[in-house]
């Protein structure tokens, strides 16, 4: 009988997990001390233990560890895309509150599904096994399905959580089934390993296991075909809810989506032309499906839909450039979404309508909503000088770069289509109002998370290097060295 043989654990590759972990529970236990009204403390502990998790992860960049038995990888792209992820989980804390209060959902649970969520997509960034990814996955997906359902006494709240978790289990088990597949072919579920597998038996068993694992992470991404259940979660959802999962759902799913690519696509061919189509469909029906809406929830749902056809751009192309266009591209990504939905979240002193007509004349109401609006609005659309331009700017060069002329063409195309609905939503907000409403106070810690939006965006934008450089490095150390050249157009399209 052999020993068992003890693994060496790096610690330090765990701190930032552990610290959201041990931040969440320390949040559920004050839960119980606060009264319904007095959520404060709560968010203080939250945000202090985002910070010190932000400082540990930090620590690690531009470092490569392997440790708990090779199961949990310490490098430059868990760092920046988990640094996303803690940003967005902050300045959702920060503007939660207000929005919980003026809708009477004092529920304290809240701010401890968002940690543990939130430590199960650091999870699932950091890790380069597929059983790991997938309880972090699980630890994600089941804090959402409660928290698109908080709003307990309204239908639609209710609906979305339940269309949330019935299409998510269904997506789960296609995953979890590919995975089952690629543990028969390699004995493993490193995804590492498929890149040196060579046995014919073994790549026909891997694709079936690929489609099937694509399948499950494209519902996470909002790709099309596998997009449905966005606009009703998003609409349906609390709004601090749905802020919270259009960033975070989008960073982690998109994060395993590179490990994946980089050592799929090198072994197996069909990953690049079924990516090639889902790429296509969701930049084409994500833009025309919010180009005909009136909520802007859902229009910002199905514009998700047409950016995670943007990134999956960069999926394609299988270059360096691409992979760090998309680092760059998920992190003002966060950015934008999160500021988008605060900005809506304050429409709860109108009764939570969330309408085009309902936020005509928001410039009335509250000047710095309405500016800070225009400016998240016009960095979605990707018009310059904010980061929106240029994480869109980089995918259609590495479109170009990797001979991939007609998604460079689509992703050009539909982008003019996308600013001309961003660009309605932002002239109504300056137009007279349907009804007159009085001036809104915004809270300061509202406030406080709007300017980091915006002031991050337009930053990125007037100095694009720093982050630009950190993604690079990031796609360097994260590529294989001699990847298989990326189909073609006319390839993708057979």
């Amino acid at each position: 009988m052999e020993a068992f043989v003890k693994p060496e654990i790096e610690w330090s590759a765990l701190a930032p997990m552990g610290v959201v972990v041990a931040t969440a529970l320390l949040t559920l236990i004050l839960e119980l001390f606060l009264p319904p009204t007095r959520r404060t403390p709560m968010i203080a502990v939250g945000l202090l233990g985002l910070a010190i998790a932000a400082y540990f992860q930090t620590a690690l960049w531009q470092s490569f560890v392997l440790t708990f038995g090779e199961m949990l990888i310490a490098d430059s792209l868990g760092a920046v895309l988990s640094l996303a992820v803690l940003g967005a989980t902050a300045l959702t804390l920060l503007f939660s509150e207000d929005y919980l209060q003026a809708r009477g959902l004092r529920y304290g649970e809240f701010y401890p599904l968002v940690l543990f969520a939130s430590a199960g997509a650091l999870a699932m960034l950091t890790t380069t096994n597929l059983m790991v990814m997938f309880i972090g996955l699980e630890m994600l997906s089941l804090a959402l399905y409660v928290l698109s359902g908080l709003s307990r006494t309204e239908a639609r709240s209710e609906e979305s959580a339940l269309k949330y978790f019935l299409l998510g289990a269904f997506a789960s088990a296609f995953l979890l089934y590919g995975m089952a597949l690629m543990y028969g072919a390699l004995g493993t579920v490193d995804i590492r390993d498929v890149a040196f597998s060579t046995d014919e038996a073994s790549v026909a068993l891997l694709t079936a296991s690929a489609i099937l694992i694509l399948i499950g992470l494209a519902f996470k991404a909002s790709l099309v075909p596998f997009h449905l259940w966005t606009p009703d979660v998003y609409q349906g959802a609390p709004t601090v809810a749905t802020a919270y999962m259009s960033a975070v759902a989008k960073v982690a799913a998109f994060g395993v989506l590179i490990r994946l690519t980089v050592s799929v696509a090198p072994a197996l061919e069909l990953w690049g032309a079924l990516l090639w189509q889902l790429s296509i469909l969701s930049m084409v029906v994500g833009n025309a499906a919010a180009l005909v809406q009136r909520d802007a929830k859902r229009m910002l749902a199905y514009s998700s839909v047409a950016h995670a056809g943007y990134l999956t751009v960069g999926l394609v192309s299988a270059n360096t450039t691409g992979v760090a266009g998309m680092i760059y591209y998920l992190v003002a990504y966060s950015l934008m979404t999160v500021g988008a939905f605060a900005v809506l979240s304050l429409m709860a002193r109108a009764g939570d309508a969330t309408t085009v007509d309902a936020l005509q004349g928001l410039y009335r109401r509250s000047p710095l909503a309405a500016h800070a609006m225009a400016i998240l609005l016009l960095s979605l659309a990707g018009i310059p000088p904010t980061a929106g331009f240029w994480g869109k700017w980089y995918l259609f060069f590495a479109a170009v770069e990797a001979n991939q002329w007609l998604l460079a063409g689509v992703l050009a195309l539909t982008s003019v289509i996308g600013a001309a609905y961003y660009l309605r939503l932002a002239f109504s907000l300056y137009a007279e109002p349907r009804e007159a409403t009085p001036a809104w106070r915004v809270p300061a810690p509202v406030a406080t998370a709007l300017l980091a939006c915006v002031l991050g965006l337009i930053g990125l934008g007037v100095l694009p290097a720093r982050l630009t450089d950190a993604a690079r490095h990031a796609a360097r150390q994260v590529i294989v060295e001699q990847p298989a050249p990326t189909p073609t157009d006319a390839h993708a399209r057979k």
